[in-house]
């Protein structure tokens, strides 16, 4: 029907009603403003020129700019809720008591608008929203206690209600009535908090002060009182320091903020687009990074952003839009594409501009799904003859694969390529081995491709993105290549000055054992402060006490957890075998100044003659269900010990596999 026609049957009802009373101000009363030919979103269109009392309804044919598309935004100037129409191109500013907010929720079903109180220190829910006019002065229909020290991003999944409160670092998890909050749990986090979204029944969580990423699978089921560590925590490549997040279910689209430098308000921001994000994220093992090749970024000076807070999306046009607190903006970017120094095609003044959701009849309550590709393998070498080994997260052997390698040490598995990445002992070569999930039970396989043979005495490898780290120990030496899937290249050759082993990632810094000693050296920026071969000097080398002689390294980024084994005497390879733990350690590394000590204080020790470590030579964190695997190379052994960070002394291991001259292993965990 057109709306002409519908605008003269409105007309001519009303002319009717008129004729049938002798009050002429009848005709005045009931004639309403006619709106649906101007192109202009007023009366009480939910579109422009459709939808409300008086206009055909918005639906499949009409043009988008009818749709409704809008956008709510907190401030920290003075608390007012600013509700932006996209397409209508226009301004609904509710005037509320609050004065700071931060953390924003729409429920169109129910039309009430939510909002955390910076100010008032409580979240706040204001009703039927679509009927009030710019300028309106709204009271809470109801609150939550002011239980709330630094509220920053809202997440809601149902009628749970998460704020992410940044001067506690805790998730304050709230059950919504319809008439108040309840508050369930508090959950304390182990990291600075800011924005947070759910994907599915997963929360995902931004790491504040860093690149990060971390994720709570199930997190409503897991959210009780107390410290919960993530599932996992990765880095996305690319961003100094994320503050805002959203996710979009329809596109699988996660997109996260960049605010740069924070002393940089106005002009160093930016945002990740991250597509196909499921099969990307999942694809991470606890502690990796999410090349910035596998993005979109959009960064720089026509940009207009210095400190994007937080992001929202919309899935229908595929835009961006942005709340930049720094220079006072509410921002949009549509036609993104490969991204770059874009200009906004949105461009909107707010002073302070904070939380941001994006609202659609299109996009509201699409999450998407929780992640259900979790997996746990353990990837063990031997230098007797090069086989790989596979073992589940029960520490059960699932196949053993025959290599080109007569002996290995170092080893990886890249999920993206589906690849073995180990160091040949025999080859002295790095090696790739693809399609490596498919290949069955005792076959043989050769390497898709190899580095050059320029390594001496491989023994440990650790990746980080594309980068892949050697230390070589007859030599003494850090080789750096970089990884594409098809091919290795050398980028630099570094010595240590010290006898190498075991190395370690932790972020974007290179843990490394000191062998032969109990020392740890610590490497800040290792692939980006360090450019130039030749020698290379640690941030700082610490001791770790209680260790005799050290080998093995791992470190979890999930649970702020490191593991050293400790060969003890290297002429007894049977009996006198250890390894120790430190809880919490990036606090406990950062009191430590170069050539202090790792205390006996801040750390647990498993050793003694029920443990059949003689020479754990390596050693892997499972921060899933606190495992610690070893690979003990004097006994032939690949063992495993539960309740990892409740042990202490001589305590069997839960598992107990035979490896001749078991030498790296390797833990996948996403």
């Amino acid at each position: 029907m057109k709306k002409s026609i519908i605008y003269l049957a409105i007309l001519a009802g009303a002319l009717f009603a008129a004729s049938c009373s002798d009050d002429d101000d009848a005709l005045v009363e009931v004639t309403p403003d006619v709106t649906c030919d101007d192109g202009i979103m007023n009366g009480d269109e939910t579109g422009i020129d459709c939808g409300g009392s008086f206009c055909e309804p918005c639906g499949e044919g009409m043009t988008v700019l009818g749709r409704r598309a809008d956008l709510f935004v907190t401030n920290n100037d003075n608390g007012n809720i600013s509700r932006y129409s996209v397409t209508g191109d226009s301004l609904v500013t509710l005037m509320t008591t609050t004065t700071a907010a931060e953390g924003i929720y729409y429920d169109a079903t129910t039309d009430v608008v939510y909002q955390a109180s910076r100010s008032a220190l409580q979240l706040e829910a204001f009703a039927d929203v679509s009927a009030l006019m710019d300028g309106d002065a709204v009271a809470a229909s109801y609150t939550g206690g002011a239980d709330l020290e630094s509220p920053r991003g809202l997440a809601v999944s149902g009628s749970s209600f998460v704020v992410a409160d940044n001067g506690a670092n805790k998730f304050f998890v709230y059950e919504n009535t319809g008439s108040g909050f309840t508050l369930t749990s508090t959950v304390e986090v182990p990291f600075p908090v800011w924005g947070i979204t759910f994907k599915g029944d997963d929360l995902y969580a931004v790491v504040d002060t860093t690149g990060d990423l971390a994720v709570y699978y199930d997190f409503l089921s897991n959210a009780t009182s107390g410290v919960l560590n993530p599932s996992k925590r990765v880095t996305i490549d690319g961003i100094v320091r994320t503050h805002g997040i959203t996710y979009d279910g329809t596109d699988d689209v996660m997109v996260l903020t960049d605010i740069g430098d924070a002393t940089d308000a106005n002009t160093d921001g930016g945002f990740h687009v991250i597509s196909d994000f499921s099969s990307k994220f999942d694809a991470l093992s606890d502690g990796e990074l999410l090349p910035v090749g596998m993005q979109v970024r959009v960064a720089g000076s026509s940009t207009l952003m210095g400190n994007p807070i937080d992001v929202a999306y919309d899935s229908e046009t595929d835009a961006v839009y942005v709340s930049e607190i720094g220079n006072g903006k509410v921002l949009g970017f549509t036609s993104i594409g490969s991204g770059g120094d874009l200009s906004p095609s949105f461009n909107k003044d707010l002073a302070m501009a904070s939380s941001i959701q994006f609202s659609s009849d299109e996009t509201d309550g699409k999450t998407g799904d929780s992640s259900e590709a979790r997996a746990t393998r353990l990837y063990a070498t031997s230098t007797a003859d090069g086989n790989v080994s596979v073992y589940d997260g029960s520490g059960v052997l699932t196949k053993t694969v025959a290599t080109g390698s007569d002996a290995t040490e170092g080893i990886y598995y890249d999920a993206f390529n589906d690849a073995i990445v180990q160091a040949s002992r025999s080859g002295l070569a790095l090696e790739a081995y693809g399609s490596f999930n498919a290949v069955t039970n005792l076959a043989s396989i050769s390497a898709d491709f190899s580095g050059s043979a320029e390594l001496a005495s491989p023994r440990e490898i650790a990746v980080f993105g594309n980068k892949v780290v050697v230390s070589s120990n007859s030599e003494n030496k850090f080789y750096v290549y970089e990884y594409n899937g098809s091919s290795f290249s050398l980028l630099n050759t570094f010595d240590a000055g010290f006898d190498t082993w075991g190395i370690t990632f932790m972020g974007n810094t290179l843990l490394a054992v000191v062998d032969a000693t109990s020392d740890l050296a610590v490497y800040d920026n290792f692939l980006t402060d360090f450019s130039a071969d030749g020698d290379i000097t640690p941030t700082k080398r610490i001791t770790v006490e209680g260790i005799v002689r050290t080998h093995g390294i791992d470190y979890s980024e999930a649970d702020d957890v490191l593991v050293m084994t400790d060969i003890g005497d290297a002429a007894d390879v049977n009996t006198d075998g250890g390894f120790q733990i430190t809880q919490n350690f990036s606090t406990v590394l950062a009191g430590i100044e170069d050539g202090g000590l790792l205390s006996w204080l801040d750390q647990s020790r498993v050793a003694g003659s029920s443990t059949e470590m003689g020479n754990p030579i390596d050693v892997a964190y499972d921060h899933k269900t606190k495992t610690v695997f070893i690979a003990e190379i004097g006994n032939g052994k690949v063992l495993a010990f539960s309740d990892a960070l409740n042990a202490n002394g001589n305590v069997a291991p839960a598992v107990s596999n035979d490896l001749t001259s078991a030498a790296s292993i390797y833990l996948y965990n996403n």
